[in-house]
């Protein structure tokens, strides 16, 4: 197994401390950091390569398109601010030799209108993410689109959501992410959506249902183990905690008391993790 962390785990923006963040998840003997990159024209990219070069971590790129860059938006103006920042994440993550963009890449992160998704939001989403393929197989960069539970957004929510969105894509470089945080809420059976993803799964978060140490919770981690295995992923496994410490992130994540520390997190949860995967 390859586990990955989150750099929000340790610091709002990676611009604050690069090389700390970096010898911090090193430092645990993690293989990756996911890096969320708000603002693709204000990534510290040319800190990250030394930091990247110094450790030997691998580099994705997590972002969310926020409400100003939201390629599902009625403005025209907006969707083309999604497109460029998902173009500058490929860019960015090509460049550091890395071969992801994950996340909210589909729509707007935390916004709600009252309602679900309309059919002309989802063809812009689809068209906004063709528009990008080209980029991303150009540069061997797969984009991970990411449903999330009804607390962060509601235009992707589910497992076969993703799936049909990103088979309405059509690219072999746009692809599913899952998040067994946002699955413990949106499916049926999590072991099931994942085998139904199959394939098309290029990247994993393994959070606990209450984003504490993952194997200490209700997440049913051999059965999910058992889908990961039947469909042949190999991919990294992403750890995602955000500690009361960092209050702009508790406040965005509704985090309101002590779980775990992140250093507990990613320490005790390959552990258990590799144990629930026997």
């Amino acid at each position: 197994m390859r586990f990955c962390a989150h750099s929000q785990m340790f610091v709002d923006d990676i611009a604050e401390d690069v090389d700390g963040v970096f010898d911090t998840v090193s430092g645990f003997g993690l293989d990756a950091i996911e890096i969320n990159t708000p603002d693709a024209a204000l990534f510290p990219r040319e800190a990250v390569r030394r930091a990247a070069t110094r450790t030997g971590l691998e580099v994705v790129l997590g972002t969310a398109l926020s409400l100003d860059k939201s390629t599902i938006s009625d403005d025209a103006a907006v969707r083309r601010r999604g497109v460029e920042h998902l173009l500058g994440c490929i860019d960015i993550a090509a460049s550091l030799g890395g071969t992801r963009v994950s996340g909210g890449i589909h729509s707007a992160n935390g916004t709600f209108v009252g309602r679900g998704r309309t059919e002309a939001e989802w063809e812009r989403s689809v068209l906004a993410l063709r528009e990008v393929a080209p980029a991303a197989e150009a540069a061997d960069v797969a984009l991970t689109v990411e449903p999330v539970s009804r607390y962060s957004g509601y235009f992707l929510n589910t497992a076969d959501d993703a799936i049909a969105l990103v088979d309405a894509v059509g690219s072999s470089h746009v692809r599913v992410q899952l998040d067994t945080y946002h699955m413990n809420i949106e499916e049926d059976d999590t072991p099931a959506a994942i085998r139904r993803v199959g394939d098309r799964l290029a990247h994993f978060h393994a959070v606990e249902n209450n984003r504490g140490i993952p194997g200490t919770g209700q997440v049913p981690w051999p059965a999910v183990f058992a889908a990961l295995n039947e469909i042949g992923y190999t991919g990294l496994i992403g750890f995602e905690h955000f500690p009361l410490e960092l209050e702009r992130m508790a406040v965005r994540t509704h985090t309101w008391r002590a779980i775990a520390s992140s250093e507990e997190v990613v320490v005790t949860g390959p552990e258990l993790l590799r144990l629930a995967a026997r």
